[in-house]
């Protein structure tokens, strides 16, 4: 089929996903354009990647660590564009930080370790982008609708992302493919710039359509063709990727996903999950001390024990480690000489220690794992207690489900990449889940129930729409 006919029926078929979707949906608000727009960026490439691999034109500058000013551009618009949205709505921010005060905590040491930093104007800098993803969440989260705002958001990330990287993988190869300088074999990363890229979107695209598929099973209205046959098409679509992208860690991570999911459909393992998660993690442990099950894994999914070169890294990365109280300051380690000693081993040009938790520790020590260890609870919590607000098919027990399978698959996936920083779409949508109101007895009720106005008393009957349990 020739490229241009592919990209026609692309288009068309992604048309048609929104044209069944609206048919008997509410018009969503404009304001999740911003959220798309931010989830399809850091999904795929950025702006001056793009603006490089289709318009031939190279806007991404000159210094590597400062990045493309096309890109701080885009950031600032879409987060200005966010801010602007939340102040309409009128959202009460003292309600926000009583709900978050880990997430503040955190984020606030992350403020302050910009003092020790050896490059504190460039630190200073990306702290500040960082506050983009809360700001993304929120304008999900204060949605008249959060569930369908999420899964509205969600759609557009699948409709993209999936569908067009199939695309560019098979039609347009300059595009979709790299090639090995040592051996010339390809590695695919469809709408990403690299494999393993490629894999974490499909992670999540794919957990995505299996919530979806669980969701709209419940729905008064069964439509196959929409609420099972263009998903399963679509999980088609994502399981070809993964094959052809060999990106064992998200693939490994989806399928723990998909299992744990399911499970969790069973009440006796929801009422008892953190004893079944303990018994679990001690299992592993003797296991590991025993017959070294890790190898026995590796082995079985076809990769060696150094885990592609990451552990001989990871030996050398954590002996350079001289501040492990408190870290070199905000996204600062990758940074002058380090960088430079770092790249000079590895002709791939590491810049990130392909570890969530030695990059956590590289940058903000043992303190900054403190406060993020304590989100990670908070996330916990906040996600065990909706699986008892609902019943087998509620809304709310199914976000619940969704929220506890995708933090255990980020802990697992960070294990061998660097996911636990922002400005990453998996942290992203670690805020997500995180950043959820439950103190009332429902998703978001709080943030939501600070609006003013006709837009409150909107809220009162569509916000929470799940009954009170």
């Amino acid at each position: 089929m020739p490229p241009t006919i592919a990209l026609l029926l692309t288009i068309l078929f992604i048309a048609v996903l929104y044209a069944r979707d609206y048919k008997e949906r509410c018009t969503p608000s404009l304001a999740l354009l911003i959220p798309s727009v931010w989830i399809l960026i850091h999904g795929s490439r950025s702006v001056s990647e793009w603006a490089n691999v289709l318009l031939g034109v190279n806007v991404a500058g000159g210094d590597v660590a400062e990045g493309s000013p096309l890109d701080r551009n885009v950031t600032f618009v879409l987060m200005a564009a966010g801010l602007a949205v939340l102040l309409k709505r009128g959202i009460s921010w003292s309600n926000v930080f009583r709900s978050n005060p880990w997430l503040i905590l955190f984020f606030l040491y992350c403020a302050l370790s910009i003092a020790w930093s050896d490059f504190p104007l460039l630190a200073l800098k990306r702290w500040f982008k960082a506050l983009a993803d809360p700001i993304m969440v929120l304008i999900v989260l204060t949605d008249r609708d959060p569930l369908k705002a999420l899964d509205i958001v969600l759609r557009t990330m699948v409709y993209f992302l999936v569908p067009f990287s199939v695309l560019f993988v098979k039609y347009y190869p300059h595009l979709g493919r790299t090639y090995s300088e040592w051996t010339g074999a390809a590695s695919y990363g469809g709408v990403t710039t690299n494999k393993n890229a490629l894999g974490f979107v499909l992670m999540l695209c794919g957990l995505a359509l299996v919530w979806r598929l669980y969701r709209t099973g419940n729905a008064k209205s069964w439509n196959k063709i929409d609420n099972v046959g263009m998903p399963l098409v679509l999980l088609l679509m994502v399981g070809w990727l993964f094959q052809i992208a060999d990106s064992m860690t998200s693939f490994v991570c989806f399928l723990i996903g998909v299992t744990l999911f399911v499970v969790l459909g069973f009440s006796t393992i929801r009422k008892h999950l953190s004893v079944y998660l303990i018994v679990g993690v001690l299992v592993f442990l003797v296991l590991q001390a025993t017959v070294n099950v890790t190898d026995l894994l590796l082995s079985g999914t076809g990769r060696d024990g150094t885990l592609t070169g990451r552990t001989a890294l990871w030996a050398v990365l954590l002996p350079m480690q001289q501040q492990p109280v408190f870290g070199y300051g905000f996204e600062s380690f990758w940074l002058g000489d380090r960088l430079t000693k770092l790249q000079s081993l590895w002709y791939w040009k590491p810049t990130q220690a392909h570890s969530g938790y030695i990059e956590l520790y590289l940058n903000l020590g043992w303190i900054g794992w403190l406060f993020f260890g304590a989100v990670i609870l908070s996330c916990y919590w906040k996600m065990t207690k909706l699986l008892t607000m609902g019943r087998w098919m509620d809304d709310r027990l199914l976000f619940g489900r969704l929220g506890v399978t995708y933090l255990l698959v980020y802990l697992l996936y960070n294990y061998t990449e660097a996911g636990f920083k922002s400005l990453h779409l998996l942290f992203l949508f670690f805020l997500l889940f995180t950043m959820v109101d439950v103190s009332r007895g429902g998703l978001v009720k709080s943030v939501s129930a600070a609006l003013p106005g006709r837009a409150r008393n909107i809220s009162a009957t569509v916000v929470d729409p799940l009954p009170t349990v």
